[in-house]
């Protein structure tokens, strides 16, 4: 969808406009619909118009107007003509928006208690002080016929659910307001654009909801407005509603389908007008009362808290709705117009009848947009799960790669100053010994010889593959912890292991003595963490086996090693928070350990076992 923000925030000082153009529009309409003069009619059309007027800036004195508007009428004894009913109607809907929308929390809800009371008063002008009459039959109660207080009462119902979708629309605009301003400083949003800067300051508690007025890519809003068209379209084509009303019904539930994912609270007021509408006009159950459940289903499946909540109360009070219209409605039909005879108990059985299938459809169309809402979190939660446990083997691969590679360089560090070491040493006897014992020159010269080539072959390794080595925080420079392990200190950790309670066997085969000091302590470090892993992990009543041999000619000369031990559960342990397992820092430093050697390096579990197997090769000639 297109940015708004730069258009509106250009016409935002002019919104103030907004409402007194709606209040002269309705008070043209008066005047242009032809409409006798009356005092007490033309004053309370003014209180209608000045709430309108000040319902952004002072929504507390415009709730005061709307009601002395209304009891004005209610004091009026001529019947005045239904357009006007109309109008005043629109000004109480308009007025119930704007003081929701601009006023503070007790002014709000004090609208809500409005919004209620307002559907009886409203309803009685209609009926009883208007031009719209019901069918008088049935017992006269109060000098009423009993039919009549069924209309009243069916009426009052149909104008407090406009009333109060209305302030439901206008609640919902607040709440968005203060949302985007406390996100972007600005509105983004027309609907919202169009009822921001109230009077009334709004300080709202959690900020972070949905948007009122949700983006849709292009071509979500291209789906939805097709789909509106196909809809009406085989409304008009299966339903068989050639009728204005029957069409304007239509019209109202398909522009509600192409809201139902854009604003879910503006397609349920629109589906409740829809409704209102088909009940007042006296049509029964047409094609496009398919839209209902669809708007349903939309409000639990992309509305927020107070949306869902709506059209969940929304289903139960359209079941009830429904049920009273569609029972009073084929009671007539069928000629019952004594209600209280012995036809009253089939009339309330098929009311109970009606209710029960109502509220079973609406309801099973709300529960079913909430299970796919529900579903398409999960489903969220699900991936992020899963995509945060990659995130953290990878971050934890890092750090033990990265650990591995200072402890590596540790040692390096140790080899090659233990070697300079040996030289200095060598080079200084050969110095001095050079006159006395000749022979001893060459001896020590063999030796630095030796010494350095060593030294030489790993410092390549270091510099060939460890990039970034860093010293460990607090130890410090040139320290070390004295003589670097070998193969020759294999038997002593083999016992040290054997004392632990592991039993252990250590074989060796072929010539393993070529190696130089670097691939000898890779060699150490990773039988001696596959022992380690063993001990830990693995069946301690079963030995362990370690096999240093000699590779194979095809490989060239170098050492190949084999550890094995049986495993105490063969079924790896998931983690609690996914199907991804945890990464130790065991087998990713023993195959550092082996790359940086120059070799390579695989685990696995075999037949019960847990097979080390390592490749190092020679040390450089």
């Amino acid at each position: 969808m297109p940015d708004l923000r730069r258009p509106l925030a250009a016409l935002a000082p002019y919104r103030w406009v907004l409402e007194p153009a709606l209040a002269l529009a309705l008070f043209a309409a008066w005047f242009l619909t032809g409409l006798p003069y009356d005092m007490a009619a033309t004053l309370a059309l003014v209180f209608y118009t000045a709430a309108i007027a000040l319902s952004r800036i002072l929504p507390g004195v415009a709730l005061g107007l709307l009601w002395v508007g209304v009891l004005l009428e209610l004091t009026e004894q001529e019947s005045l003509e239904a357009p006007y009913r109309v109008i005043a109607a629109v000004a109480v809907v308009a007025v119930l928006v704007g003081v929701a929308a601009h006023g503070g929390r007790v002014l709000r809800w004090l609208d809500f208690a409005s919004a209620i009371l307002l559907g009886p008063a409203v309803a009685y002008l209609f009926t009883v002080r208007g031009d719209l009459k019901f069918p008088q039959f049935g017992p006269v109660i109060a000098g009423y016929y009993t039919s009549q207080g069924i209309g009243v009462l069916l009426m009052s119902l149909l104008l407090a659910v406009i009333f109060v979708a209305a302030w439901l629309l206008g609640f919902l605009v607040a709440r968005q307001r203060a949302a985007q301003t406390a996100q972007h400083g600005t509105a983004t949003s027309v609907l919202v654009w169009l009822a921001s800067s109230g009077g009334a300051e709004q300080t709202e508690d959690d900020p972070s909801r949905p948007e009122l007025v949700r983006r849709l890519t292009r071509a979500q809003l291209t789906f939805d407005i097709a789909g509106a068209v196909a809809f009406t379209a085989f409304c008009l084509l299966v339903g068989g509603v050639w009728d204005r009303a029957g069409f304007l019904v239509t019209t109202a539930f398909a522009v509600a389908i192409a809201l139902r994912r854009m604003s879910p609270a503006v397609s349920l007021s629109l589906a409740w007008l829809g409704a209102v509408l088909q009940m007042t006009t006296g049509h029964s159950i047409l094609v496009s009362d398919i839209a209902v459940l669809i708007v349903l289903y939309a409000t639990a499946a992309y509305g927020d808290r107070i949306v869902r909540g709506a059209g969940l109360i929304s289903a139960g009070v359209g079941a009830l709705v429904a049920a009273l219209y569609l029972t009073v409605t084929a009671a007539v039909a069928q000629g019952y117009y004594d209600l209280l005879s012995s036809q009253i108990a089939g009339v309330a059985l098929q009311f109970a009848f009606l209710f029960v299938v109502s509220v079973t459809v609406l309801g099973l169309s709300w529960v079913l947009g909430l299970l796919v809402r529900t579903w398409r979190n999960a489903r969220v939660a699900r991936r992020a799960r899963v995509e945060a446990e990659l995130d953290r083997n990878r971050a934890v691969q890092d750090v033990v790669v990265e650990q591995e590679r200072t402890r590596i360089a540790r040692d390096m560090h140790d080899v090659v100053a233990h070697s300079l070491a040996v030289v200095i040493a060598q080079a200084d006897g050969a110095r001095y010994a050079r006159q006395t014992d000749p022979e001893a020159v060459d001896e020590a010269l063999a030796t630095i010889a030796s010494t350095a080539r060593s030294a030489l072959g790993d410092v390549r390794v270091l510099l060939a593959e460890l990039r970034q080595s860093q010293p460990e925080p607090g130890r410090p420079a040139g320290a070390h912890d004295g003589p670097q392990p070998s193969l020759a200190d294999l038997d002593q950790t083999v016992e040290h292991i054997r004392s632990a309670g592991l039993p252990v066997t250590l074989e060796r085969e072929g010539d393993i003595a070529g190696l130089g000091s670097a691939q000898q302590l890779a060699a150490f470090r990773i039988v001696q963490e596959a022992l380690t892993n063993a001990l830990r992990h693995g069946d301690t009543s079963r030995p362990a086996g370690v096999v240093l041999a000699e590779a194979p000619a095809d490989r060239g000369p170098g050492l190949v090693i084999t550890v094995r031990n049986t495993m105490r559960n063969t079924t790896p342990e998931p983690t609690t928070s996914g199907s991804l397992l945890r990464i130790g820092h065991g087998l990713p430093g023993m195959r550092e350990r082996a790359s940086l050697a120059g070799g390579w390096l695989t685990a696995e579990g075999r037949d019960g076992e847990f097979v080390v197997t390592a490749f190092l090769p020679g040390a450089a000639a």
